[in-house]
């Protein structure tokens, strides 16, 4: 291999802490990517949580087909081993140990050279939830840029002269005038499920390989019939697997997407249904998260957990739990977010992979929302 474009310094340039060398290894604890057309040019960006911050070097070898990123004093904790990507950018990356490094190998089907490759690490992000991270992107090969792209200016102007042409309709409803209802019996209420992630977000990667998003949608989809069978009327933020907002969106515009399903469809409450992650394999169990913005949340939160709580072969009751997050923060109606399990436990990823699972989970939130009406 060759050394390009990036010494130690440019990588860690952010991060003036990693100059001093420290004793413990850096734990790679997970593994994300995703295909963006936010800019001139499409590329993949692939992102490894790791515990701590850490050195790093980049390589390329002669034929350009593949980029090795050297994770200095660092070992692998719970991030899976290869992830298959997009085939026409970047194909695959996988993770490998060797000696007391991390070997981190991004195949590409087009030989590429340093400027098409960026790498940058980022700090840890307590107020959303986000480990130290290290960054890379893979440039798309033999495109001219262009500035027609997803969120441009052009992009943009499309847009509004697209909806302009578009017959008006009336207002939909906004957080201020959403009247919900919490009592008087579950048939009639109107009830928004949110399942986590998807599209271009996989969410939390279980040591078999299993994505989060592939999970939450079959939970949400038994969910809504189970509602459905009580006489609740059911909207969904995806059916699909799918970006709601757009592909690649943004995390705030993804975010509020799935939030204005909820508050547009005046529901009377909102459920996001998401599978927990850590970098222990043996950590498990089941939470809900309430954010206290009405006087309702933390009583559905407790219906809920109370339900689900004990499902066979997870780990415990985690409880109910107070938690900034977005979906619960912006949406007008009470709103709770499960996390059924961790999908890193390998023992919960195996029983979050069957349909007994998913249905016994759907049918005992379904038990706790009904009583939430109860009163």
């Amino acid at each position: 291999m060759r050394k390009v474009w990036l010494a130690l310094a440019t990588v860690v340039m952010c991060l003036p802490m990693l100059i001093t060398t420290v004793a413990a290894r850096t734990e790679v604890t997970d593994v994300h990517w995703v295909t963006r057309i936010d800019a001139p040019i499409p590329f993949v960006r692939v992102v490894l949580s790791l515990s701590s911050p850490t050195d790093a070097t980049a390589t390329i070898d002669k034929s350009g087909l593949n980029t090795t990123i050297v994770l200095k004093n660092a070992e692998i904790k719970g991030a899976p081993s290869q992830v298959k990507m997009d085939k026409s950018i970047a194909s695959s990356v996988s993770l490998a140990e060797k000696g007391k490094n991390v070997n981190v190998n991004i195949k590409t089907p087009t030989s590429i050279d340093e400027n098409d490759v960026k790498v940058f690490s980022l700090t840890k992000d307590t107020v959303n939830n986000k480990p130290y991270r290290m960054v890379i992107d893979i440039q798309k090969k033999g495109v001219a840029p262009t500035d027609m792209y997803y969120g441009s200016d052009k992009w943009r102007a499309a847009k509004v002269a697209r909806e302009a042409k578009k017959k008006p309709v009336a207002p939909q409803a906004t957080t201020n005038t959403v009247k919900y209802r919490t009592s008087g019996g579950i048939a009639g209420k109107i009830i928004t499920i949110d399942p986590g992630h998807g599209g271009s977000d996989p969410g939390a990667i279980g040591p078999t390989g299993v994505q989060e998003k592939d999970v939450t949608l079959p939970i949400a989809k038994a969910l809504k019939k189970a509602l459905e069978a009580k006489g609740a009327k059911v909207f969904m933020t995806r059916t699909t697997d799918v970006d709601v907002y757009a592909p690649n969106a943004s995390g705030p515009d993804e975010l509020q997407a799935r939030v204005n399903v909820g508050n547009y469809n005046s529901s009377d409450l909102f459920v996001s249904v998401h599978i927990n992650s850590f970098t222990n394999p043996n950590v498990g169990g089941i939470a809900t998260y309430y954010y206290d913005k009405t006087p309702y949340d933390t009583k559905l939160a407790s219906r809920i957990q109370s339900q689900i709580a004990g499902e066979s072969g997870f780990g415990g009751d985690r409880g109910i739990q107070p938690g900034n997050l977005y979906v619960l923060r912006h949406s007008a109606m009470p709103a709770v977010l499960v996390e059924l399990g961790f999908i890193s436990n390998p023992s919960e990823e195996a029983l979050l992979k069957t349909e007994k699972t998913q249905e016994n989970f759907a049918d005992e939130i379904a038990a706790g929302i009904e009583n939430y009406f109860r009163g």
